[in-house]
């Protein structure tokens, strides 16, 4: 068949929208299926992860070892301690990091007195702006509208962008410090550069690991306690504890944080979750 000339371009300019787009429509569903594919081992990699912590606060709610028990025969019989000791075990492919605290070696946010948190601020911070955090914390958990001299009420939190009001109340989360006046991610998540001894050291921890909402006292109990707060408080913490109540289960799982706080139990599985966290691991964080 014979068409003029110019009808042979207008088909040529037709096939060629249509060849581009069948691409554009090719193109499309290929991203799709690629996004759909990272979703799906995402999502499989991250319940893999989650089962394996579950697992092994399985493992450590039935090993764990009681107050006062000896770290060297701790370990030789296969119990946890709940003093921070780091342990490394795999799981199939997974290679886990995994700590144990117990809450009672931590200072509560709710139930300790203003000086001891200033005195534990001040090992990180220069003192006027540890006594600003000192002050915004206790406005952020008591009941009133009215600001300590560096502190901040509800005023201040409604002029930030996005706003957002103060509890007013105890803090239920140890995360909800992060609202708080004058924290930051630094603080919070660490490495801090502390004083000790007169000279400069720097801890890998952070805030997160020496405040809580489960010790449900102002006392910290040494055996528990990690380096800042032996540095802090000396021999003014408790020497013992007569049992558990509520420990954190730390863990590193493909560059992703678990934080765990649990409290044993005598029926199966052995513990109760009183909260489970993850985040994707804050560079510079170590387990």
């Amino acid at each position: 068949m014979w068409f003029p000339r110019r009808q042979k371009g207008a088909v040529l300019v037709l096939v060629l929208w249509v060849l581009a787009l069948l691409a554009m429509v090719g193109g499309y569903y290929a991203v799709e299926a690629r996004i759909r594919t990272n979703l799906e081992r995402q999502y499989w990699s991250s319940l893999e992860a989650r089962e394996a912590a579950a697992s092994i606060l399985l493992l450590v709610a039935g090993h764990l070892a009681q107050p006062g028990t000896d770290p060297s025969k701790a370990q030789e019989e296969g119990f946890f301690m709940a003093d921070g000791t780091v342990y490394k075990v795999r799981l199939g492919s997974l290679p886990v990091t995994f700590s144990v605290r117990d809450e009672q070696g931590k200072l509560d946010l709710n139930n300790s007195s203003q000086e001891q948190i200033l005195t534990l601020l001040s090992l990180f911070l220069p003192p006027e702006e540890a006594r600003s955090v000192t002050d915004a914390i206790m406005d952020w958990r008591d009941s009133d509208g009215e600001p300590r001299e560096d502190g901040a009420e509800e005023e201040y939190y409604l002029d930030l962008i996005p706003p957002y009001h103060p509890t007013n109340g105890p803090f239920r989360r140890v995360d909800e410090l992060q609202l708080v006046k004058g924290m930051n991610q630094e603080l919070f998540f660490g490495p801090l550069s502390m004083t000790k001894d007169g000279e400069e050291e720097v801890w890998e921890g952070g805030l997160w690991e020496l405040f809580t909402v489960y010790n449900q006292s102002g006392d910290v109990v040494e055996e528990y306690a990690s380096s800042p707060l032996l540095t802090a408080f000396g021999q003014d913490l408790t020497q013992s504890a007569r049992s558990h109540a509520a420990l954190c289960l730390k863990l590193e799982l493909g560059g992703r944080l678990y934080r765990i706080y649990w409290a044993p139990q005598a029926q199966s599985p052995g513990y109760r979750v009183l909260e489970w966290t993850e985040i994707q691991k804050p560079r510079g964080i170590n387990p």
